[in-house]
């Protein structure tokens, strides 16, 4: 605590050694003849005061004042309610009409806390005073100070009538000033009353100390618990929208909590596809459902937030602001972004801070999560049932497909029938008409799956409905085509290739309906192809001409029809198996019997495929004539 010497001497701007500041001798400049004649007639006034005891106030009770004051504001907790009591305490004792007290905000500035006999405006003036103040001093003595906000200070308190500034200093940082009026007795400040009144402003340094420590206790305490409320209700809303796999139900959960927590009447959920970002929520009044958003916004990694009244500073910010969006959080799943969540202007037109961003954060997580488990759930069902929908059609295929196939006296038959999927759209089928006629048939539906298995299906109907009528081979064809054309969709055709093996004439009558032409093998290494016919079944309503043409079948002679599983095969490399590789291996194989060619042919598609996903069903139906009957 100063004495009244130090006072006397001059009020010091900092300690002993340090450079002059706002507040000494040297930074407020030399008196003016008027300050010299006041502080002449205080020191007069002092030494009357000392020549008349009884008018000296009793230190003893000044001490005890103090004391009571120091108790009283210790207890309280609200700094308004102390620095009130420390202004009418000071204006009350010393006959002040008027009092302020500025409290440190922030670094340097300063702003008016409470004011008792000024006017109201007076509490909205902040101030910048990067000032080491230690001691009591009057206004005038900032007259010759030259820095703009000093000077502003001092004719804010010149202005307001203001006289004595006493600074507040709480561990050697100026962290308040308190500011007095004259005395309305007129008499100047004693130096007892300086004593007081720097005594008071240590009182209430350690008073504010104590307060801004309760307050911001407080304020942590309600952040903990907003942060605690905010948690438990992302919890629940975490519960309630994994309790459902229905989008559209996540999606009105997610709508009522941005209208109930943030107030938030205006909103967007766009998921990402291949080629944009689709909405799946839309309540912005600005954008339509077919509007296309800007490509840098799939590029959004941190929530973003329109700041109110500051220009768009980029063409994203533009088109925000013109939607009508405010702030923009990513949906991310697996560290990818794969979606976005938009809210509109709030009600009451809060910007939304940094809290807000992280709880529209976690709702965002929250979200995605839900969606991307509601996805995934449809589509497991979905495979389930497509798995249950194919096993049943694979066993209505394996029925479809003959359990023997006949072995005619002199000739070897073999076929196998591998689908790339558990439901193929490859067939064949071996048919006898009598003792020595046997009808062979192979064929290829465009797709995959269950409708080329039923349509399949439709097609070995008609050929053994049709085969034991014995039409001609190109009318029974034309009929074929006509079935198909009539039960199949514009885009759905087959690829067919049938013929009548004769095993007493030896002879083989085929018709190729746009099929994969088999190959004719003899012993001699000549080998051709069965390539006669006309266009694939299903293309034209029209009767179209379809060639036939019988071929003989020699002793030794191999037979060999596939799908084009079998030729477009491919390697890891990316090159067809092929005709080629076909021709050589069964030359190579001459003499073999049909079914030994046959594995021949499919282990080496196997290995030249290795390592790749079967990409297409592999289909061969191979027969064979023995060398000699």
């Amino acid at each position: 605590m100063s004495t009244p010497e130090e006072n006397e001497r001059g009020i010091p701007g900092r300690s002993a050694g340090a450079k002059p500041d706002v507040g000494t001798e040297s930074a407020r400049g030399s008196r003016s003849p008027e300050q010299e004649e006041t502080s002449t007639a205080e020191r007069r006034e002092d030494k009357n005061h000392e020549g008349n005891a009884p008018e000296f106030p009793d230190p003893l009770s000044e001490s005890a004042v103090l004391l009571e004051l120091s108790r009283m504001l210790n207890s309280m907790q609200d700094l308004d309610a102390i620095l009130n009591n420390v202004l009418l305490t000071a204006m009350g004792r010393l006959l002040i009409p008027k009092g302020l007290v500025l409290i440190e905000t922030s670094a340097w500035r300063f702003d008016v806390r409470i004011a008792k006999g000024i006017e109201e405006t007076a509490r909205e003036k902040s101030f910048v005073l990067p000032v080491d103040w230690r001691t009591f001093f009057l206004i005038d003595e900032l007259d010759a100070v030259a820095e703009p906000e000093i000077r502003r200070f001092r004719d804010f308190c010149a202005g307001y009538g203001l006289h004595a500034i006493i600074p507040v200093v709480l561990q050697e940082r100026l962290a308040g000033v308190l500011c007095f009026g004259r005395k309305s007795t007129a008499e100047p400040f004693t130096p007892s009353d300086r004593v007081f009144l720097h005594s008071l402003a240590e009182i209430t340094g350690v008073a504010i100390n104590n307060a801004l420590t309760i307050e911001s206790l407080r304020l942590t305490n309600r952040r903990l618990d907003a942060k605690v409320q905010e948690m438990n209700t992302l919890f629940e809303l975490s519960r309630e929208m994994n309790a459902t796999f229905d989008e559209q139900r996540i999606l009105r959960v997610l709508a009522y909590t941005l209208m109930g927590q943030l107030r938030a009447m205006r909103y967007a959920v766009f998921l990402a596809d291949e080629t944009r970002m689709r909405p799946v929520l839309l309540r912005l009044t600005n954008l339509q459902e077919n509007d296309v958003l800007p490509d840098t916004l799939r590029e959004v990694g941190a929530p973003l937030s329109l700041q109110r009244g500051r220009e768009p500073r980029n063409e994203t910010e533009k088109w925000l602001a013109a939607a009508g969006i405010h702030a923009v959080v990513p949906l991310r799943s697996a560290d990818r972004v794969c979606g976005l969540l938009c809210v509109g202007e709030r009600l009451g037109g809060e910007p939304y801070g940094e809290t807000d961003l992280a709880y529209l954060s976690g709702l965002a997580d929250i979200t995605i999560a839900a969606l991307e488990n509601a996805r995934m759930v449809r589509e497991m069902v979905v495979k389930r049932e497509l798995e249950r929908d194919l096993l049943l059609a694979r066993s209505i295929q394996n029925g479809l497909l003959p359990k023997s196939l006949p072995q005619p006296e002199g000739y070897e038959i073999a076929a196998i029938n591998e689908p790339s999927l558990q439901v193929g759209g490859d067939y064949y089928d071996v048919i006898t008409l009598s003792d020595h006629e046997y009808v062979l048939g192979i064929g290829d539906v465009a797709g995959k799956g269950v409708p080329a298995s039923l349509l399949m299906a439709n097609v070995q109907a008609a050929l053994r409905i049709i085969a034991p009528l014995r039409l001609p081979m190109d009318e029974a064809t034309r009929r074929l085509n006509a079935l198909v054309f009539s039960n199949t969709e514009p885009d759905t055709f087959i690829t067919f290739f049938w013929g009548l093996l004769d095993t007493r004439a030896h002879t083989f009558t085929y018709v190729n309906a746009g099929h994969n032409p088999p190959h004719l093998f003899h012993t001699d290494g000549r080998h051709r192809s069965l390539d006669a016919g006309g266009l694939i079944l299903g293309v034209v309503d029209e009767p179209f001409p379809y060639e036939t043409e019988t071929v003989e079948v020699l002793p030794g002679d191999i037979l060999v029809a596939f799908t084009d599983g079998v030729s477009e095969a491919f390697s890891p490399e990316m090159k067809e198996y092929g005709t080629a590789r076909l021709e050589r291996l069964v030359l190579d194989k001459a003499g073999s019997s049909a079914r030994d060619i046959l594995e021949s042919i499919r282990r080496d598609v196997l290995r030249h495929s290795s390592g790749m996903k079967q990409a297409d069903d592999i289909t061969l139906l191979v027969v064979g004539r023995a060398s000699s009957d």
